[in-house]
């Protein structure tokens, strides 16, 4: 933050791993590029992936020790998953020109491929005197009394997609890591709603942006210890104000209510100008 254009990585911004390294490394090669040609500097959402957790963690932070990145250090785990970092990531690799035109025409197809499979899962259904719904029952314990999707059949304990191979009902188009991805989104799709409606929620709060040159010293309704921090990190949205350590909810409130203040103050002074504005100009006229 103290010099402009020098990007960094690895444990000088106090990481340990190789994986940490290279996930600062990738974002810091984006954006030294990206600086260079002119263009706007890429920052990657908290919510989006753990890159975007571990760079936020790391400007927001008061770090006292060694860095390694955890799926407990995000509150979005249950939507950062291996199986869908492709879906997450690849439309943001597109737009900085990351992704030729091999790579995403891949992936436009896997993506169709599995929205035709979930829709063929929720469609087809199956006879409680067909064999497969008889496996169903033995592996899950629980009853097939009636016509039943083969996605409700998924959703089932102890039942997998190959159960579905294993019956002559599963897909050809999909390879392995599809199958698996298809089955931890029917699975847990309602744990999997919840959360991205929590994200939505915490999101649209989170993303207000701070104005620069704030001045926290006068912000007399927020903590002394809270004013020292948000001075020091100078964070960018009230998200990554919140995050900081020895920054309280009630902080925050009062911060939220200081920007809400002053954006009347302001508001307010704009009037008052428009309005001098047009007496002078009315004035004006009846002098001529």
């Amino acid at each position: 933050k103290r010099i402009s254009g020098l990007f960094l990585s690895g444990q000088i911004n106090g990481t340990t791993g190789y994986e940490e390294a290279a996930a600062q490394g990738i974002v810091a090669g984006i954006n030294a590029s990206r600086r260079a040609q002119g263009k706007p500097l890429v920052t990657l959402p908290r919510e989006s992936s753990y890159i975007g957790t571990l760079i936020d963690d790391l400007v927001t932070k008061d770090l006292r020790e060694p860095y390694r990145v955890l799926t407990s250090r995000s509150e979005h785990r249950l939507l950062l998953r291996s199986d869908n970092a492709d879906l997450r990531l690849t439309a943001i690799g597109r737009d900085i020109g990351l992704v030729d035109d091999e790579r995403w025409d891949m992936f436009v197809d896997k993506s169709e491929k599995l929205e035709r499979e979930f829709e063929r899962l929720r469609s087809t259904r199956i006879a409680p005197t067909d064999p497969l719904a008889a496996a169903v029952v033995a592996r899950s314990g629980h009853n097939v009394s009636q016509h039943t999707t083969l996605e409700h059949l998924l959703r089932r304990p102890k039942v997998s997609y190959a159960i579905l191979d294993e019956f002559g009902q599963g897909s050809g188009a999909l390879d392995g890591v599809d199958k698996e991805a298809v089955e931890i989104t029917i699975k847990y799709e309602g744990f999997i709603k919840r959360a991205e409606q929590q994200m939505k929620q915490m999101t649209s709060k989170n993303k207000k942006e701070i104005p620069e040159g704030i001045d926290y010293a006068s912000i007399n309704i927020i903590s002394m210890e809270a004013r020292e921090k948000l001075a020091k990190f100078q964070p960018r949205t009230i998200g990554q104000a919140a995050r900081i350590g020895g920054v309280n909810p009630s902080d925050i409130q009062a911060l939220l209510l200081h920007m809400e203040v002053s954006k009347r103050q302001q508001q307010k002074g704009n009037g008052a100008s428009a309005k001098a504005a047009t007496e002078m100009k009315e004035e004006a006229k009846t002098v001529m």
